[in-house]
């Protein structure tokens, strides 16, 4: 288990846990986290981090046995970051760890494909998650701004965010689809809960 203190993901307070306790309602604002799901994210994100900080100081220059040494300790990072994103997956997480989440798990399906470590139907699976968050991000990012723009002198402004709108909801539309239809090929044993199932256009 992760050494107390523990930092709500909801409210960024700190939590001293009692130990061999895996669900806990925050003192603070009063949201129930499942324990086993927060520590699995904790552990993957560390891993993540460390086995990424190995590739980016990688230098192809350098002899290519050494070279192949620190791959390899970086991709066996990044399986460790990817089996424990899948546990923290199983359940909901708070909306910038499951947007995160994604990130990680696209970018690490990315590096597994060159491997050959993972289907190209895993790695399209989160590579279109991923293209979702971004396209609802955008949507949202539009909708703000309409709100704040008013009078004759936004109208063609306001104009060009409705269209993409449309855009991004028709896009929106097909990737749902897509990722329903990906779900079925993949047969998940349980389908990773990471999609943002309450955004709504």
């Amino acid at each position: 288990m992760v050494e107390p203190p523990f930092t709500c993901p909801y409210c960024d307070v700190e939590l001293h846990l009692p130990d061999e306790v895996w669900y806990y309602t925050c003192d603070h604002c009063g949201k129930h986290l499942d324990l086993k799901s927060q520590f699995a994210y904790l552990r993957g994100l560390d891993a993540f981090r460390e086995g990424q900080d190995i590739l980016d100081r990688l230098n192809p220059k350098k002899h290519r046995k050494l070279t192949d040494q620190q791959d390899r300790a970086a991709i066996e990072l990044f399986r460790q970051a990817y089996s424990s994103l899948q546990v923290a997956f199983q359940v909901e997480l708070e909306n910038f760890q499951r947007t995160l989440g994604v990130e990680m798990m696209t970018s690490m399906a990315h590096e597994f494909m060159k491997r050959n470590m993972v289907s190209p139907l895993e790695a399209n699976y989160w590579n279109s998650l991923m293209v979702e968050q971004t396209a609802q991000n955008e949507y949202d990012l539009l909708k703000e701004k309409l709100a704040k723009t008013s009078g004759s002198l936004g109208t063609l402004k306001r104009w060009r965010w409705h269209s993409r709108q449309k855009q991004l909801l028709k896009a929106l539309e097909q990737l749902a689809k897509k990722i329903r239809l990906l779900e079925m090929q993949i047969e998940f044993v349980q389908i990773p809960r990471a999609r943002n199932k309450k955004w709504k256009p």
